[in-house]
């Protein structure tokens, strides 16, 4: 995976500002091997990773959790990384437009 050509295409297709794409680009590039496999064939391909990790999945995390696909792949390394942290996290759930959501 090059850095470089992350960043083109986050700002390109996915609207990230320059300075924001160069911080995703990074952590994808430094993802767990599991995380940096699935996100290959994703930016590749689209294909879309069918694993869970400590209950959650890609779909779970864009379908209740309203991630777009790069939150929730660097959620999903998160998740090896440091489950504890991550699950309190997600159970607290997050802002959306002002407003407390449960996750």
């Amino acid at each position: 995976m090059d850095e470089s050509e992350l960043i083109l295409r986050l700002v390109a297709e996915f609207g990230y500002p320059p300075k924001g794409a160069q911080l995703v680009a990074q952590k994808l590039v430094n993802c767990t091997p599991q995380i940096k496999d699935a996100f290959e064939k994703f930016w590749q391909n689209g294909e879309m990773p069918l694993f869970e990790v400590e209950g959650y999945t890609f779909s779970r995390l864009a379908d209740e959790h309203g991630m777009k696909p790069m939150a929730a792949f660097l959620t999903l390394d998160w998740l090896i990384r440091e489950p504890k942290r991550a699950k309190a996290s997600l159970r607290k759930g997050h802002d959306v437009a002002g407003k407390r959501m449960a996750i």
